[in-house]
């Protein structure tokens, strides 16, 4: 099975430090669990702020300081000695390859996969700029898969899972409180990697 992998809350979880390190900038409260929803829960604080904060984070080392999954790196070296084929594919710009890849590296990840794809258009396609879009992400990411004639992806946003199924590309969506809503014949949630490795009978 060929099989694309997204990296931030799937591969490491990336929404709850970016969202400790967002509370602790601007000074507000968290729920008890927060997700990239939470962002725009939070009214009091402006959308360009919270957009020039994102560029800033996103320019900085926090995508070389994210921790894998426990059980994540296991479960991918199972994978590959089962033969399966795995790509890396995530929305982070093209100009991260080397924090992506030094990070993938330092984690033990990087000779599990058969490439590693970053968004070669970068972080921002559209305006206002640091402004998260989940289209452009959802084209590129369905562009790839095709191209790449995968049978599988394991994603976590929901725009881009009900793209990709659409296309008729599975999903294996990461349960997240952000993506709850999601439900689709092509799209199976799953609790994490130990569900996944269950499903391929590892």
């Amino acid at each position: 099975m060929r099989i694309g992998i997204d990296l931030d809350d799937v591969v490491a979880e990336c929404a709850v430090p970016y969202l400790r390190r967002f509370a602790e900038e601007f000074g507000v409260q968290l729920p008890e669990e927060p997700g990239w929803h939470t962002l725009a829960e939070l009214r009091e604080i402006p959308a360009e702020e919270k957009d020039r904060f994102r560029m800033r984070i996103y320019d900085s080392e926090f995508f070389g300081s994210l921790e894998p999954y426990a059980d994540c790196p296991a479960v991918l070296e199972r994978l590959v000695d089962a033969g399966h084929e795995l790509y890396f594919i995530t929305a982070r710009a093209e100009k991260r390859r080397v924090i992506t890849e030094t990070w993938l590296r330092e984690k033990g990840l990087f000779d599990h996969a058969k490439a590693v794809h970053l968004k070669p258009s970068g972080d921002w396609e559209t305006k206002p700029v640091g402004r998260y879009d989940p289209q452009s992400s959802a084209r590129y990411k369905v562009g790839l898969a095709t191209e790449l004639e995968l049978d599988r992806f394991c994603e976590d946003d929901r725009t881009i899972s009900v793209a990709l199924a659409e296309a008729g590309i599975p999903v294996w969506l990461f349960d997240h409180s952000w993506n709850r809503d999601v439900a689709h014949p092509l799209i199976a949630r799953v609790s994490g990697w130990a569900d996944v490795a269950e499903k391929l009978g590892l």
